[in-house]
């Protein structure tokens, strides 16, 4: 054996052991932080017929160190209650902060975000107290008539500090 194997196996870490009622501190009784999933919702944004094609972003203000991994979207018609997520896109993005999430800007079809939708994990960047998060909407073609306005409804799941 030469020295460098010596050296290297004699420099073990010791690691206090912590008693589990100390759950979520250190063995010096520091608390860390815990990460658990957690809602954001987002003020809901109407887009309004009769105005060409209308547009607007939802906002979201996280309270506590937050990192969005999982965004349900909605969009229905203001009368009748009938869905309308074909007709609404993400243009040009979704920012959080100055951060904008995603390859590209561009429209994306808030049907991506359904509920129902299927493996639509995000990789957003950490949010912090008083940091906006928007995300940009608009309609891919006007509303029919003026009155017919249709209401987006955001919630994103994700990774909160407690």
């Amino acid at each position: 054996m030469n020295a460098l194997t010596t050296v290297g196996r004699s420099a073990r870490v010791q690691r206090v052991p912590t008693p589990r009622w100390m759950n979520a501190t250190t063995s010096q009784g520091v608390s860390r932080p815990q990460e658990e999933l957690d809602y954001l919702p987002f003020d809901p944004v109407t887009l309004v017929a009769g105005a060409g094609i209308a547009s607007g972003f939802l906002l979201g203000r996280p309270q506590r160190p937050f990192r969005g991994e999982r965004l349900v979207m909605t969009a229905v018609d203001a009368v009748d209650g009938s869905d309308v997520a074909l007709n609404i896109v993400i243009d040009p993005a979704i920012y959080v902060g100055a951060v904008q999430v995603g390859g590209a800007q561009g429209a994306a079809p808030i049907v991506v975000f359904s509920a129902k939708a299927f493996g639509v994990r995000l990789s957003m960047p950490a949010a912090g107290q008083g940091t906006d998060i928007k995300i940009f909407v608009r309609q891919l073609v006007p509303a029919g008539v003026e009155g017919d306005n249709q209401i987006v409804t955001a919630v994103l799941i994700g990774r909160a500090m407690r």
